[in-house]
Parts: C-alpha cells; sequence; structure tokens
C-alpha cells in the first residue's frame, strides 16, 4: 500500500484588527516626518557652520540680500495651506476635500513664486556660503513641496470620488474605507504641517538672520 504525500495544514491566521491599518498610515506620516527633519537638517548645519566659520570673508560675496516681499508671501502662503488643512483635518465636520483643494492652490502658488523670485534676485548661488544654503535650500524644499502637496491631491481625489458616487467601496483589509480616508487626511495634513514649519524656519534664517 503507497503512502500518499500531502502537504501540512497550515495553521489558521487571524485577520488584522479593524484598526491596525489607520494606525500604520498614521505611524507612516509620523516617520515620513522624521525623514524630512534628517534631510533639512544638513542645510540647518550649512548655514550655522559656513556662516561661523566665514573662510576668507566668504559668508557673503558682494551684496547677496534675497527680496524679503517674495519670503514673507511664500512662507505665508504654505503657512495658511498648512493651517487651513490640518485644522479640517482635526474637525469631523470640517469639509477636508475643500480645505485640501485650497492648501493645494496656496502651496503651488508659493513653490510658483519661489522660481519667480530666482528670476529677480540680483546674486547667484556662486556669490558666497549663504548663497549656496539660499538657492540649495529653497529649491529642495520647493521640489519636496510637491511631493507633500500630491499625497494631499491623493487624499482631495479619494474623498471627491466618494461624493461623486455617493458611497464607499470595499477594501481588501478589515478596516472600512471611511476610516482609511479619515487616516490619510489626519496623517498627511501632519506631516504637511510640520513640512511647512520647517519652511517656516527657513524664513527666519535666510530671510532674518541671514
Amino acid at each position: 500500500m503507497e503512502a500518499s504525500a500531502s502537504a501540512p495544514v497550515g495553521g489558521h491566521i487571524e485577520p488584522e484588527p479593524p484598526e491596525w491599518q489607520p494606525r500604520a498610515i498614521w505611524v507612516g506620516g509620523r516617520l515620513l516626518c522624521g525623514t524630512i527633519s534628517f534631510f533639512f537638517l544638513s542645510f540647518v548645519f550649512a548655514f550655522f557652520y559656513l556662516k561661523a566659520l566665514d573662510t576668507n570673508h566668504s559668508w557673503k560675496i558682494g551684496r547677496v540680500v534675497p527680496d524679503g516681499g517674495f519670503g514673507i508671501a511664500i512662507a505665508a502662503l504654505f503657512l495658511f495651506s498648512a493651517v487651513i488643512y490640518r485644522l479640517a483635518a482635526r474637525r469631523p465636520a470640517g469639509d477636508s476635500m475643500a480645505a485640501g483643494m485650497i492648501a493645494v492652490l496656496m502651496g503651488l502658488a508659493a513653490i510658483i513664486l519661489q522660481f519667480v523670485e530666482y528670476i529677480v534676485l540680483d546674486f547667484g548661488a556662486s556669490q558666497g556660503g549663504y548663497a549656496a544654503v539660499f538657492f540649495g535650500w529653497t529649491a529642495t524644499y520647493a521640489i519636496a513641496a510637491l511631493m507633500g502637496l500630491y499625497w494631499i491631491e491623493i487624499q482631495v481625489a479619494s474623498l471627491w470620488r466618494v461624493r461623486r458616487e455617493g458611497k464607499m467601496r470595499e477594501t481588501e483589509v478589515p478596516t472600512s474605507e471611511t476610516a482609511l480616508l479619515l487616516a490619510g487626511v489626519e496623517a498627511s495634513s501632519f506631516y504637511w504641517a510640520f513640512f511647512v514649519a520647517i519652511g517656516v524656519l527657513a524664513y527666519i534664517l535666510l530671510y532674518l538672520v541671514g
């Protein structure tokens, strides 16, 4: 009598608790804040290090003065976009879709102003340590801002789709789509507020302290 081979039967795998997926989104947003902090910390270090060292008086070569009006406008647009979106995300009755759209438009306007400022500036990146930090920090900040705005736009598009269809869709996880959407809005609004806080620090150092 031949023995029949059979694969061992695995144990039963319990499904994930419904609260795990939103929690993972919450944690992911905070980890992203940590990542972006370490990235822009390099510019903070370069600013203070080069300013303190000032080898051969090369911190500023020639007349190196950024346009304060552009700096205030850019910082204000980013700040208002973060405040509006974060407040809407924290209120259960708030319209996160409208706030997200406003945040995206304000953020894009700030990025456009940043690159317009480069056109009117009367100094270049080679005019000392300050100029190099100024162009490096503001340019990479504007590019990184596009990624944050893209995340917000995803939340806005998802909320708009739900409003258009008038119902939630089935998900592949035990968590409801409502909980996932709320978690996405909360995480993206927290990250955007944190990111904009870095921009406010950049404004203080580059335009006021510089």
